[in-house]
């Protein structure tokens, strides 16, 4: 073999085993480890959390480089303060809930309205005089004691110059609600139309809402929440979770029948599908976006000032900085999903 070829040869085997090298040495490596984040949502898989559930289900975060911890929780409060504390990276938290324990303190900002606007209300039966704040005078009002929905109804209280010493307030357990509403022995209670008007109307009991977003309580709804300390040491991460779960929040709304079979084949224990879907697509969809909201994920300000006017007129004081200091758009993507 002549030199010229000898060394075509050389060359030739030298590519061959560099290659080899290199796929081994690739093969050998650690493949790249995705972020652990853990979530702890606000009570049991339901609608409130069915975008994230179904970001999840359709790879979403595992795309955005997450290894995602879902965690059940034990109340918006509850929530607020596992964030607070670092025990966990992000809540599902109802807004007012979550700006409550932040005005005592707490380092938590919420980095993305949910749902933009509350689904809450006074639900009375459709027969019940009560069509205005004002009807709720000379009433027996149902509340479960230390519901987060009792700082809204004060506020309408204050906000519609009410005497709340004419309104009689029923205090008991949120499983006695049904029966005492059906047998009128209340005129209304405070609830989610879920848990109080889809149940009654199996029934063939009618019933009625007083949504406090439309009697001057305008207050956004559940929220993503996280740690300040947190947000600041890994902007990125954050940043990669809201984009990934308002996307599957808009997959949701495109078509809620998937987003619900999603829900229920990995929490076969959730609600029935024929209730998921009625909550969700008849209250739930509407509370996405609030009036005037450029996009998922973002309330406007009129929505925040709103909030903080409520809030402030319930609790007393929202603490340093107000209202602006309980929130971020930091972590928003730069292009947010539209409003349906």
């Amino acid at each position: 073999m002549g030199e010229g070829n000898m060394r075509k040869y050389l060359d030739s085997i030298a590519k061959v085993v560099g290659a080899g090298c290199l796929a081994a040495s690739l093969a050998a490596s650690p493949a790249l480890s995705a972020d652990n984040l853990k979530v702890t949502l606000n009570w049991l898989p339901d609608n409130s959390s069915i975008g994230i559930i179904y970001a999840d289900a359709l790879g979403y975060y595992k795309d955005a480089g997450i290894d995602l911890e879902i965690e059940p929780g034990k109340g918006s409060g509850v929530t607020s303060q596992l964030v607070a504390a670092g025990s966990t990276d992000v809540g599902l938290a109802n807004g007012p809930s979550a700006i409550g324990v932040a005005a005592k303190g707490a380092p938590i900002k919420i980095i993305a309205p949910i749902y933009q606007t509350s689904e809450l209300g006074i639900i009375s039966l459709e027969d019940t005089p009560i069509s205005g704040p004002k009807d709720l005078e000379g009433k027996t009002i149902f509340m479960a004691p230390g519901a987060s929905v009792i700082p809204l109804f004060d506020a309408v209280v204050k906000v519609n110059g009410l005497d709340k010493s004419k309104i009689n307030i029923f205090s008991g357990s949120g499983s006695a609600v049904l029966g005492l509403l059906a047998e009128k022995k209340v005129d209304a209670a405070l609830e989610a139309p879920s848990a109080l008007m889809m149940p009654l109307e199996k029934q063939g009991i009618k019933t009625k809402i007083m949504f406090f977003r439309d009697v001057g309580v305008n207050v956004v709804g559940m929220s993503l929440i996280a740690q300040d300390q947190k947000i600041q040491k890994n902007p990125d991460l954050y940043k990669r979770f809201v984009d990934a779960t308002l996307r599957g929040l808009a997959a949701t709304v495109k078509n809620p029948e998937a987003a619900v079979d999603a829900l229920r084949s990995r929490y076969p224990d959730a609600q029935e599908k024929s209730e998921l879907m009625e909550e969700l697509t008849k209250y739930i969809i509407p509370t996405i976006c609030a009036k005037g909201a450029t996009g998922l994920g973002k309330a406007p300000a009129d929505l925040w000032a709103s909030t903080g006017e409520v809030l402030t007129q319930s609790l007393g004081s929202l603490g340093d900085g107000g209202i602006e200091s309980k929130y971020t758009d930091a972590v928003l993507p730069a292009q947010l999903p539209p409003c349906p």
